[in-house]
Formats: structure tokens, sequence, C-alpha cells
């Protein structure tokens, strides 16, 4: 039985016991309005727990996604060292990590719909809340009146129309709040595993071992892929937005590559002829910070010139930033294939070389 029931319930016995002895309806206003404020308390303590369970969901689902590149990273060193082995074993982890991440995603999303809810449901049943405290001065003042003309049972009707309304609000927010236990069960069962959850996640992953395989093997043969290429990019499935790869022998050349893999994922410019060339000269204090900037640059021009860049020139500059070059062409003219970029996320970034000194770089990008 949820925490809401069990208010709603003893907020219903208790009322009942007072109606059966009461006298004095202003009195029962009184409690009436007390119990709806412990009411709006506890829904208030519910929400509160729910974002915190939702908080370190998303920083677990964080957590997990660096260490999944991690992973990749370490796969690809591997392979560069001819161990192809070790290479297998971290892709196979950084499949299992993936699939975590998805589900417990999914939860954090579950829980976040089921937060929002009771947020609402808690923004009315304030205002009934207060309401109510307004319309019980009310009733306790016609209640006096009403006593001293000897009409007790004129305001006694009153009072009990607007204790009808009262368990209305609370019906209301009971229902909001149904539910609620069972999404912060799900969730601390993901954050804490116990014994019977890691026996779960083992059968799991024996049934799924096949397709872990497969994916691995697709993984190993992506990375050898591009160790063999001098620069290239790809995007990679990522939940509710887009992640993009790119890898080059220079740090300017991986920046490039960045974004062609940016443009290629909602549209197609190859053999438009350019309109027009933009020049920007971009500094920051850490890579990843210049890896944003760039892709930031596309977006604007994207958003405020309706331009999609056909090519791109990154140079070193002598301050350490660097001088892109957008060769450009007007959207009317590109074909539109997916959905267009908003702006790159500042989780998850990566821009660095390697211990063979070859730059990758890996950004997330709101679509």
């Amino acid at each position: 039985m949820s925490i809401a029931h069990r208010i709603g319930e003893l907020y219903a016995a208790k009322m009942n016991a007072v109606l059966d002895r009461a006298s004095d309806p202003r009195e029962l206003a009184d409690y009436s309005y007390t119990q709806l404020r412990d009411l709006l308390a506890e829904v208030h303590r519910s929400t509160a727990r729910v974002a915190v369970g939702r908080e370190h969901a998303e920083l677990r689902v964080n957590e997990l996604r660096h260490a999944a590149d991690r992973l990749g990273e370490q796969a690809e060193q591997a392979v560069q060292a001819g161990q192809e082995d070790l290479a297998r074993q971290a892709l196979a982890r950084r499949s299992a990590i993936l699939a975590e991440v998805s589900s417990l995603q999914e939860q954090h999303n579950a829980l976040l719909a089921e937060e929002r809810k009771l947020s609402a449901a808690e923004r009315r049943l304030r205002a009934k809340v207060e309401e109510f405290g307004t319309r019980k001065e009310a009733i306790k003042a016609a209640y006096t009146a009403a006593r001293a003309r000897a009409i007790i049972s004129e305001a006694l009707a009153g009072i009990t129309g607007e204790v009808t309304d009262a368990d209305l609000a609370a019906s209301r927010a009971e229902d909001q709040a149904a539910g609620l236990e069972a999404r912060a069960a799900v969730l601390d069962g993901l954050l804490t595993p116990d014994a019977a959850t890691l026996s779960d996640e083992q059968l799991t992953e024996q049934l799924d071992e096949i397709s872990r395989r497969a994916e691995v093997e697709d993984e190993l043969a992506r990375i050898r892929e591009r160790l063999a290429s001098r620069a290239g990019h790809r995007t990679v499935p990522h939940t509710a937005d887009l992640r993009i790869e790119a890898w080059a022998p220079t740090r300017e050349e991986c920046l490039a590559e960045a974004v062609h893999g940016l443009v290629d994922s909602f549209a197609v410019v190859a053999g438009r002829a350019p309109s027009g060339r933009a020049r920007r000269h971009l500094t920051a204090r850490l890579d990843e910070d210049l890896l944003v900037a760039v892709i930031d640059e596309v977006v604007y021009r994207l958003d405020a010139d309706g331009q999609i860049p056909v090519s791109v020139d990154v140079r070193r500059a002598p301050d350490g930033g660097v001088i892109v070059v957008f060769a450009l062409v007007p959207v009317a003219e590109a074909e539109i294939t997916g959905a267009v970029p908003k702006a790159a996320s500042l989780h998850d970034l990566r821009c660095a070389p390697d211990a063979a000194g070859r730059w990758s770089c890996a950004v997330t990008v709101d679509v």
C-alpha cells in the first residue's frame, strides 16, 4: 500500500471520528485544515524523495557513460598493442554497461514523469489548502453569528460542504501520489543491487551472450577500420540525442572531422558549390571546450543564417586556439535527412590524443 493511501485512510478515519463526536463546527474546520496541511507536507516530502532518487539515477547514468567511453578507449589501445583478446573483454564490459545505462535511463525518465505529476498535484493541493484556510475562517465567523441567532444546523451544513471539498482535494492528491513507493523501490534496486539482482544480471548476461559477442566483434571491426584510416568520423546510438566521434592525426583535423560528422548526421551537402565563406577565431582553456565552441558555431550558422558547412578548414592559432574557415551553402540547397542539431552537451566530452599521439574527440549533441 502506498504512502498516499495510508495517509488518506488515516485522514478519513480521524475525520469520521471527529464527525461523530464534533459539537463545534469551528473545531471541525480547524482539524480538517490541520489534516490537509499534514497531507500537503507528506506529499511534499514524497516529491523530494523522488527528486533525490532521480538525481542519484542521473549521476549513475553519467558515471556509467564515462566508464563506457573509457572502456572504448582502452579497447582501441589494446588493438593498437596487438592484444585483441583484451580488446574483446573491454568491449564486452562496455556493451553490458551500455545496456545498464539504457535500462537505468528508462527508469530515470519514468521517475522524472512521476515527479512532475506529483509536483503538479502538490501545487493543486496547496492552492486548495489555502482556499480552504480562507473559507475556514469565513465558516467560523458565520457559525459564530449563526450561533447567536440559534441556527446551528445551517452552519453545520455549510461546514459539511466545505469538508466535502477538502476530501475531494485529498482524493486527487492521493491519485497523483499513487505508485510513488513502487517507483522508489525500483530505483533503490537499481542503485543498490542485492544478491537477487546480481543473479538476475548474471542470468541476463548468459541469455544475451550471443548478441553481445556480435556487438563486441562489430565494435572491434570498427576500431580496426578507424585505426587503419588516417582520419574519419562516425555517429553512435545515444539516448534521445546524437553522439559524434571523430579521429585524426592532429587536434585541428579531429575538430574538422567532428564538424563533418555533425553535418552528415542531418544533411547531404556533397557536390554542392559553396555560396559563401565564414572565418572564426575560437579560443578555449580546454580542448573539450574548444570542441563545443566549434560545434556550437555550426549550430549558430544554421539557426541565424540558414547555412550549412559543405567543407571546413581548421588551423592552429598562435594563441593556442583555432582559426576555422567554413565553406557554406544555404539550407534550401541541402537535402535534410535527419533531426537538426540544437546544441552541444557539456557532459561526456572528449578531445585528447592517445598514447600514440593520434587525436580523438567525442561530443553529444541535442537534436
